[in-house]
């Protein structure tokens, strides 16, 4: 495999002390791009329609794009370069248990040594560097996100990966790739950003070879969601507003889908019931259930005093002027991130690490898209 080439830092340094990228983060822009999109949350504090849903649809992969430019120093700093949850491991805190999910992950889904992967939303590559040091597979990594690719591309310079991971810039709603040109396919917390998670899988189908696993570790709402719920559906929406997510996917159509498109599934589990401790402590803020001083300051951050303190030190700093007033809805937003999905899992009817690994059943004759 040819040695990809990575682009030009555009002006972005290495931040030494906190190991992500120091950037000219406009916090007015990236705000209120973001918010721009969820005017209906905004004013009704979070009740939308199904109509809303639908409409904001249309533009996911825009609100996908400005989420992810608004948030993702934020998330490298709470997560590092891994930006999914996982069960928690006995002892263990949450970057060592990350590892060794994606290490566990990698082998459910039976990827091996000079395998072509892909990976459908891989973020700043966190799990396609692991999995290509642990199994010596090559990985190509799409994201659409800008952001993503030019600290991918560093990061994976920086472990010396560069002849194992790619990333390309890329719509997963419409891969630049030949059918059948995959031996594998997997993702983690990025297909439930489809405004209808069947589509993204139908694009999956065509670039998977014949008998090929497609495997994915994402975010649904369970069985146990009812939609006639008004503190659900409460929930659900400050997820998807917190999150970027214009539809967040129910488990049923999940399934229903995955077959529709020719997909026979073969394990399908929700691995938040792997988890000694409750997977939702980091979000939730509950630091009793930290390991290690790292993860303990991590939890810490996200608990409800310090957030709290957090916004009435930003309401001080907005009224003297040394602060745009969109920090304060950088803070509630990202609040919504946090909190709603420990609130959805604390009641079961959410989890963003519901695992199937799936076989590809039968041929597909394409083109690239």
């Amino acid at each position: 495999m040819a040695t990809p080439k990575a682009p030009p830092n555009k002006g972005r340094v290495q931040d030494p002390d906190e190991g992500h990228v120091s950037t000219v983060y406009d916090v007015k822009k990236m705000t209120d791009a973001y918010t721009a999109h969820w005017q209906d949350q905004l004013k009704r504090r979070g009740s939308h329609t199904a109509e809303e849903r639908a409409q904001r649809a249309d533009e996911a992969g825009q609100v996908s794009d400005d989420y992810y430019n608004f948030v993702s120093p934020i998330y490298e700093h709470f997560w590092g370069q891994t930006f999914h949850y996982c069960p928690v491991a006995p002892g263990k805190g949450i970057q060592a248990s990350m590892h060794d999910y994606d290490t566990m992950f990698a082998g459910l889904v039976g990827i091996k040594e000079g395998m072509r992967v892909l990976d459908v939303g891989c973020g700043v590559g966190g799990p396609a560097r692991t999995i290509a040091s642990e199994t010596g597979c090559n990985v190509v990594g799409v994201t659409r996100n800008k952001w993503h690719i030019e600290r991918g591309w560093q990061l994976t310079k920086e472990a010396g990966l560069e002849g194992q991971v790619e990333h390309v810039e890329a719509d997963f709603m419409k891969l630049p790739f030949k059918a059948d040109s995959f031996d594998a396919v997997y993702a983690f917390d990025a297909l439930c950003y489809a405004p209808d998670v069947k589509d993204v899988y139908t694009e999956i189908s065509r670039v998977l070879k014949p008998g090929g696993a497609f495997a994915f570790h994402d975010w649904v709402m369970t069985d146990k969601y009812d939609e006639a719920n008004s503190a659900h559906r409460h929930i659900r929406n400050a997820i998807e507003f917190g999150n970027g997510i214009v539809n967040m996917p129910r488990l049923a159509h999940v399934r229903e889908s995955l077959r529709a498109v020719g997909f026979e599934i073969k394990h399908d589990e929700n691995m938040a019931w792997r988890s000694v401790r409750p997977w939702w402590y980091a979000p939730g803020g509950v630091i009793w259930y930290a390991r290690g001083w790292e993860d303990f300051q991590r939890v810490l951050e996200m608990s409800p005093v310090v957030f709290w303190s957090r916004q009435w030190l930003l309401h001080v700093l907005v009224w003297l002027g040394l602060v745009p007033r969109e920090a304060l809805q950088m803070g509630y937003t990202m609040h919504a991130c946090v909190r709603s999905v420990a609130n959805g899992g604390k009641l079961d009817i959410f989890t963003p690490m519901w695992v199937m690994v799936c076989k590809k059943v039968g041929s597909t004759k394409g083109k690239v898209a």
